[in-house]
């Protein structure tokens, strides 16, 4: 398996599709063979009841696709379906797949289930002889959008400073149990009256940490992982294999 160049785009999505669009385009001139785009980036967080006329555009999907060649990008997107989602765009190799949110906050600061409806199914994408698991924020802290075996959890994120030490409990423990890498690209910086902490980092499947981007601050970052550790880590301490075989009794 390849070393893979990661390109975490930690950015505050505030500007609205429009300017957004424009950074995503940009990002295609970047060397990288994933990049990942926080929560709901193409429009924005904290738009309400809004947020239903800002869904993603066909044709911007369609100039993404045509350029990304052999590349994954990930962004994530208001997408209808029937319904309105909260969703994951993963533009990868002439396709394009979605990945819709399964656990909506509704609590605090969060209002979701009142602006989308929930997915039911986890996404997992084989990109160059890789499982790649995508999830969205609030999904992390459960175990039905993950699909045992994946290689790398990517997990989008919109979270405000109020759930920094909750996350940050439990990213070495997602990455272990899973022997995967976890990739966590967060928003960045004010949105109306809520503070995103940024921390975007990817955890090895030890559980080591191998980058964190700053608090705060709208960051990109390049980073490059050996997914040979995948293996090694599996090799060395069969945690996935007794998972799955707990799982199927």
């Amino acid at each position: 398996m390849p070393v893979l160049n990661i390109l975490l785009e930690q950015l505050n999505s505030i500007k609205g599709p429009d300017a957004n669009k424009k950074i995503i385009e940009d990002t295609l001139s970047k060397e990288f063979d994933i990049a990942i785009f926080p929560e709901l980036f193409y429009s924005g967080y904290l738009w309400r009841d809004y947020i239903r006329f800002l869904d993603v555009d066909i044709d911007f999907m369609d100039r993404i696709k045509s350029a990304v060649g052999n590349r994954m990008l990930i962004f994530g997107a208001p997408v209808y379906d029937d319904f309105l989602r909260n969703s994951a765009v993963i533009i990868h190799e002439n396709n394009i797949s979605f990945y819709h949110k399964m656990h909506l906050p509704t609590f605090g600061p969060f209002e979701e289930e009142r602006f989308f409806k929930k997915g039911s199914k986890p996404a997992v994408i084989n990109f160059r002889n890789l499982k790649i698991n995508v999830e969205i924020c609030y999904d992390l802290f459960f175990e039905d959008p993950i699909i045992l075996g994946s290689d790398l959890i990517i997990n989008i994120s919109a979270s405000p400073f109020t759930s920094r030490q909750h996350f940050e409990r439990i990213f070495s423990s997602v990455a272990i149990k899973n022997q995967a890498y976890l990739i966590y690209v967060n928003t960045a910086g004010l949105q109306r009256n809520l503070v995103f902490w940024g921390g975007s980092r990817i955890i090895d499947p030890d559980g080591t940490e191998v980058k964190k981007l700053n608090y705060m601050k709208e960051e990109s970052s390049s980073v490059s992982i050996d997914t040979n550790k995948i293996k090694i880590s599996r090799i060395k301490r069969p945690i996935l294999k007794e998972v799955q075989n707990e799982s199927e009794e």
